[in-house]
């Protein structure tokens, strides 16, 4: 798959000029071949995956694992947080003075989500460049700007380095296992909401917004739907297809110099699960949880579109503008994830919204809700695709679903939708 970067950067019909922070981006059987070339031009390069990832890379990079310094994390209950961070910062520093005369100046991450979202932060870190090496096509963070961390419990998106250099070999990350695969699936499809709560955001408030990368997003979610056969069936040219629509998220946040175009209401759920993933008995991918949260939100949304259209809302008084504390006491009970939640929250996004103008833009939110596929219909095809469609799926129950749902726009506090929704009363 040929990838020109050159029509990304360029100056915008929205007022921008957008850039771009990788440098290269290769999509096809072999891609890795082009590492060792980018390796030479550093003095201490160090891999970071995890045994499973180097297990699925290292019949392709026998050359690299024998000449460099490799951190191999067990992946048994690797997530990204806080500790992982420490342990991957440390071993990087003894590879920096213990192994070395030189100072280590570029990392190489072997893997996908996890293993990414730790060296992305640890590049940053030191300063230093990144290689992205995907194993599979699973989340969309592989260009991210920045690192999901877990950080003393508290889910938080942290300052990070994208790589300058992408080399996603189509013979790895297609053998990948297809539950990887369908959970990127699921991040890519998560861009109707997103797409659809930064318009709100700025019919709104007047927030910046890109249209071209919006439709280039809504490309992305087009081709991979029709594609979703093909890929459930390993067909390479799909997967191609899917592993650029994840890549491409990424460039998106580099352009736009933010995260708006791939996360919104359906990501902060997929956050707030994440919090809770220490209580699940198995562990679930970041997909899995995007998905559950897609529908959910799809769900809402298309609600709240039929009740605008039967003229049973009423956008409530300033009063509701303020934080639900004891919704948020009960169910972030830990006091420094609670401090945490309520430093995220201040300021209130809600308090700058004009209640008059909200009133005034209701027709034209459902005008945008109904250009969001139906719920069933999505799910249906999702669930056809092997992706996750439940709450149960993901071990949860649907009795938590309203806390979630109440509870989930509270994690970031970025303007959406569903956090919107707190300040209308349906009669």
């Amino acid at each position: 798959m040929d990838i020109d970067l050159g029509h990304l950067r360029k100056p915008c019909v929205c007022g921008r000029e957008h850039k771009l922070q990788v440098r290269e981006i290769y999509v096809e059987p072999g891609a890795v071949s082009h590492l060792m070339d980018i390796l030479e031009n550093f003095q201490n390069p160090v891999l970071i995956c995890d045994s499973n990832t180097r297990a699925a890379a290292e019949p392709f990079l026998e050359e690299e694992y024998k000449d460099y310094p490799v951190i191999e994390l067990n992946p048994e209950g690797l997530t990204a947080d806080n500790e992982s961070v420490e342990k991957v910062l440390t071993q990087v520093d003894f590879c920096d003075r213990g192994c070395s005369a030189v100072p280590v100046d570029i990392l190489v991450a072997i893997g996908a989500g996890t293993i990414h979202e730790l060296t992305r932060y640890c590049a940053n870190e030191h300063g230093i460049p990144f290689v992205s090496i995907p194993t599979a096509a699973s989340g969309d963070s592989f260009a991210s700007t920045v690192a999901a961390i877990t950080w003393d419990g508290m889910k938080k998106t942290l300052p990070a380095a994208a790589p300058e250099w992408i080399l996603a070999d189509t013979d790895i990350f297609s053998a990948a296992p297809y539950k990887l695969t369908a959970a990127g699936i699921s991040d890519v499809l998560g861009k109707y909401t997103a797409l659809l709560d930064w318009r709100v955001s700025h019919l709104l408030t007047d927030e910046y917004i890109c249209e071209e990368i919006c439709e280039m997003e809504e490309d992305m979610i087009r081709d991979i739907r029709h594609e979703l056969d093909d890929i459930r069936d390993g067909d390479k040219d799909a997967m191609e297809k899917l592993m650029y629509a994840l890549i491409f998220s990424g460039l998106a946040m580099q352009m736009a110099g933010t995260s708006r175009p791939v996360s919104g209401a359906e990501h902060h759920v997929a956050h707030l699960l994440d919090m809770e993933s220490g209580k699940c008995a198995k562990p679930v991918l970041h997909g899995e949880k995007v998905s559950v949260g897609l529908l959910l939100v799809i769900e809402e949304y298309k609600k709240l579109a039929g009740w605008i259209r039967a003229k049973r809302t009423v956008v409530q008084s300033e009063t509701l503008k303020g934080l639900e504390y004891g919704l948020l006491e009960k169910v972030f009970g830990k006091e420094t994830v609670l401090e945490e939640i309520l430093a995220e929250n201040t300021p209130n996004p809600l308090e700058d919204i004009d209640l008059e103008r909200f009133e005034e833009s209701l027709e034209k939110i459902a005008d945008l809700i109904d250009d969001l596929p139906e719920t069933e219909q999505l799910r249906n095809k999702m669930k056809k695709a092997g992706c996750i469609t439940t709450l149960s799926e993901i071990q949860m129950t649907e009795g938590q679903k309203e806390d979630i749902l109440h509870v989930s726009p509270y994690v970031r506090s970025r303007l959406t939708l569903l956090r919107l929704m707190k300040l209308i009363e349906v009669r």
